[in-house]
């Protein structure tokens, strides 16, 4: 997300709606605008920054203000795939994530898309006062979303495309969504573009977030991915085997 807060009528008007812990997801009907595909190049490294790719936000752990500034010349502005306004992506991020997009598309006719990537303190603070959000998704200054690296995704399942959280959550889903393989066949594959789930199931107590499928966190390499989802762990729990 860019600087400037979210149009709230827009965001009315593709229903989206909070969930268990006030988390924020897109439930069917929303229309999608047409998606960009971006061919990756094969011989464009993605640079491992440990500083950046390992950085944890949360309730206790809030964004130095260092790293927001460091962060701003590596930020890509791009549409937001919903409603056309601006967002933005750590460009480490977002390259991994066009790879992964174009993959999906062509090996397995699955379509993603970006609704959420970074925000501001001040996007942070304006979510909560229009009630999108609440403090249980970290306040202004404590949101991972202020790292550039955690991005909210979008699945396309039939007609429309749906996040995997209101898949499980809202009753009104239709069945053929909530039975399509499309999410696992995405859990499969994330890894090896350097993605991990980052709030799984069953890792409340470490990460102080309800599970949330439909987020999904750039760690900077597959290798390091690999170890987080093949294991079970969250990323609080892999850093934690990197500490003497």
């Amino acid at each position: 997300m860019s600087s400037t807060p979210v149009n709230p009528l827009k965001l009315l008007a593709l229903a989206v709606c909070l969930c268990v812990l006030s988390c924020i997801f897109f439930t069917g009907g929303a229309e999608v605008a047409e998606t960009v595909y971006f061919l990756p190049k094969d011989n464009v490294d993605i640079a491992k920054n440990p500083d950046r790719d390992y950085l944890i936000v949360g309730f206790s752990q809030p964004i130095p203000e260092e790293y927001i500034e460091a962060l701003q010349p590596d930020l890509v502005y791009l549409p937001n795939y919903v409603d056309g306004d601006t967002m933005a992506v750590e460009k480490a991020a977002y390259l991994a994530f066009t790879r992964l997009q174009w993959d999906l598309r062509n090996k397995y006719g699955i379509n993603v898309a970006l609704y959420d990537g970074y925000r501001t303190v001040a996007d942070q603070q304006w979510l909560i006062e229009s009630g999108l959000a609440t403090y249980t998704t970290g306040q202004p200054g404590y949101s991972e979303h202020h790292t550039g690296l955690l991005l909210d995704i979008i699945v396309e399942v039939g007609e429309y495309y749906y996040s995997e959280l209101a898949v499980l959550t809202d009753e009104s889903v239709p069945e053929e969504v909530k039975s399509s393989t499309a999410f696992n066949t995405l859990h499969e594959i994330l890894p090896d573009y350097g993605f991990i789930i980052r709030y799984p199931k069953g890792k409340e107590s470490y990460t102080g977030i309800a599970y949330n499928p439909s987020e999904i966190r750039f760690v900077g390499s597959k290798e390091v991915a690999h170890a987080i989802m093949d294991n079970n762990l969250c990323l609080e729990e892999y850093i934690s085997t990197l500490t003497p």
